[in-house]
């Protein structure tokens, strides 16, 4: 697969400083990464090295490894997200059964520098004394904030079936599966096409019939260009140590 050899070739090469922004890029260019990336996000996603994917033994799931260079926000080097999937028909009903589907995400603790949390805000305001005849004071309180990092602190997939009536839940718990398997089956092994922005193109190609093989062959930015150009995705990690965040 071109795609695949060409992400590979471009991940793997060794150089010193890499394609700066190389995975921010990919954010940008992806609508539905974009949409989770807040401003406050963009410096810290400026040390994403990579992006792998890792399949457990004895399990139907994945997990999402986020590698990153040392930084000045967390002290992490790989965050990641696990994916628990099954491929059994429901017994009530066995007939609405489509293939394997995720039924449980579970993400990691990020060890955040002081101060450094773009997850979480505080918020001041005044708030009337009891007994101080109109006296106030002034409080502080730290509410959630809307970041891309908020991706690693999933809501819980409830026990019972009943409580997914609740839609708002419902509509999260979808989009995260959904987000999960489009990180896993498209952006990681096209994600040179994604940086070059390049996909739309493709995308329509393949819809026309023609396979990656003959899309690549039309491509203006193969995987050989990037590396003669001396750009890279970003340095090897085999010097990182691989710690995986504490499992929530």
């Amino acid at each position: 697969d071109w795609a695949v050899h060409s992400r590979k070739a471009v991940v793997s090469t060794q150089s010193t400083g890499g394609i700066p922004g190389f995975w921010l890029t990919i954010f940008r260019h992806t609508a539905i990464l974009s949409d989770m990336c807040m401003p406050h996000d963009e410096p810290i996603l400026q040390s994403l090295q990579d992006i792998r994917v890792s399949f457990p033994e004895n399990t139907m799931g994945f997990v999402l490894e986020f590698v990153f260079a040392e930084n000045e926000f967390f002290e992490d080097r790989v965050l990641t997200k696990t994916y628990e999937m099954k491929s059994e028909p429901d017994d009530q009903d066995p007939m609405s059964f489509d293939g394997p589907e995720i039924v449980g995400s579970t993400g990691c603790t990020i060890n955040w520098k002081k101060g450094k949390n773009v997850t979480e805000k505080v918020v001041k305001k005044k708030q009337r004394m009891r007994g101080g005849k109109g006296q106030t004071r002034i409080i502080s309180k730290t509410i959630k904030e809307d970041s891309f990092f908020n991706f690693f602190s999933p809501p819980q997939m409830p026990e019972d079936d009943d409580d997914l009536e609740d839609e708002e839940l419902e509509a999260i718990l979808t989009a995260d599966f959904e987000i999960g398997q489009y990180i896993r089956e498209r952006i990681v092994p096209k994600a040179v096409w994604y940086f070059t922005n390049e996909i739309g193109d493709l995308e329509s190609d393949l819809d026309d019939g023609e396979t990656d093989e003959d899309a690549s062959a039309s491509s203006d930015y193969g995987a050989d260009d990037i590396i003669n150009d001396n750009v890279v995705a970003n340095e090897t990690v085999t010097d990182v140590q691989k710690e995986e965040c504490k499992q929530q």
